[in-house]
């Protein structure tokens, strides 16, 4: 008998364009696990979710649409994986409201989160941001996912949904697959301003659809150990964004070379870069040859189709709890 495909899922926000953060820290793996014959993989855009701290349209729809062209440039292949936004699937706004009523309030005023933007911006905290992990434990039940790649800070949403879905279980009888979480050594990418990881927000990356040319010019200014004021300076590649970027896009032998290169001054840090900057447009090269191919109504199709393949497995899922809880 032929295994059964596990059923992947994961849904990203709508930020727009994603950095070479996003790609090495997760897409790259999504494009792997879509090519894997024993998953069935479903890929969302968390469009409602962003609802809760982006209410402007005019950046929310572009956003959406960016993030979907760059999961499809990256390798996704809507023929074997489902892409989708999140409020293309209606059902996932009723199975939301099914699973309020098994969800402790208590529990949801502890999320990690939620606390957190109670404390620093309490101005802009809002219901929506309080049922936050009921509409995410929703995304992953409603597909009856059995792996859900997470971060370390999703992870703890990821038990949320598991706790709903072992609550109903208990008062309803066995309905929704308890997921579990698909988890690869995490991939800390540093911005090039030397501040922190590589971000949207703080705009310290670049797309990775961006041409060399544009990748080069920031490159070029970026931050790099400040021991090294001079060429002939030794420096640290431990205190270098440069250098741990290498780490992940770099050959081995490379990364040995360069280092010690740092270390003794043997190298400096434009050539170091120049380096850096070769390796990425190799490896960014075909994401961004699938860009220039992509159209506009590539990525409406893709939607769409994706959609229509993630609906059918919710459907059955609501179909099957509203009869469970007697509607």
């Amino acid at each position: 008998m032929a295994k059964k495909p596990k059923t992947v899922l994961s849904l990203c926000r709508a930020t727009g364009v994603l950095h070479l953060g996003n790609y090495l820290g997760a897409v790259r793996d999504f494009v792997a696990l879509s090519e894997d014959p024993n998953a069935e993989c479903y890929f969302g855009i968390a469009d409602l979710h962003a609802l809760t701290s982006l209410t402007d349209p005019e950046k929310l729809r572009p956003a959406t649409r960016q993030v979907a062209r760059d999961y499809l440039a990256a390798g996704i292949d809507p023929q074997q994986s489902a892409l989708f936004l999140q409020s293309d699937v209606k059902e996932t706004n009723e199975l939301f409201w099914l699973l309020c009523n098994v969800t402790a309030t208590g529990e949801l005023l502890r999320s990690k989160t939620y606390k957190e933007m109670s404390d620093k911006q309490p101005e802009n905290v809002n219901a929506g941001l309080l049922m936050y992990p009921v509409l995410m434990a929703a995304d992953i039940l409603g597909p009856q996912a059995d792996l859900v790649p997470v971060g370390d800070d999703q992870i703890t949403h990821l038990e949320m949904a598991r706790n709903i879905a072992k609550r109903f279980n208990h008062r309803f009888g066995e309905t929704l697959r308890m997921p579990a979480p698909y988890r690869k050594s995490s991939i800390r990418v540093p911005g090039l301003d030397g501040k922190g990881k590589m971000s949207k927000s703080d705009g310290n990356g670049f797309g990775i659809a961006e041409e060399p040319e544009a990748i080069w010019e920031k490159l070029r200014v970026a931050y790099t150990d400040p021991a090294r004021q001079r060429r002939t300076d030794p420096g640290n590649p431990d205190l270098c964004p440069i250098a741990t970027i290498h780490r992940f896009v770099s050959p081995k032998d490379d990364v040995e070379k360069i280092e010690d290169g740092c270390r003794t001054a043997g190298i400096g840090c434009i050539d170091c870069k120049k380096i850096l900057h070769g390796h990425l447009s190799d490896l960014l090269a075909p994401v961004r040859a699938r860009n220039q191919k992509l159209t506009d109504g590539d990525v409406s199709d893709a939607l769409a189709a994706g959609a229509t393949r993630v609906r059918t497995r919710f459907q059955e899922t609501v179909a099957t709890v509203r009869e469970r809880m007697g509607l």
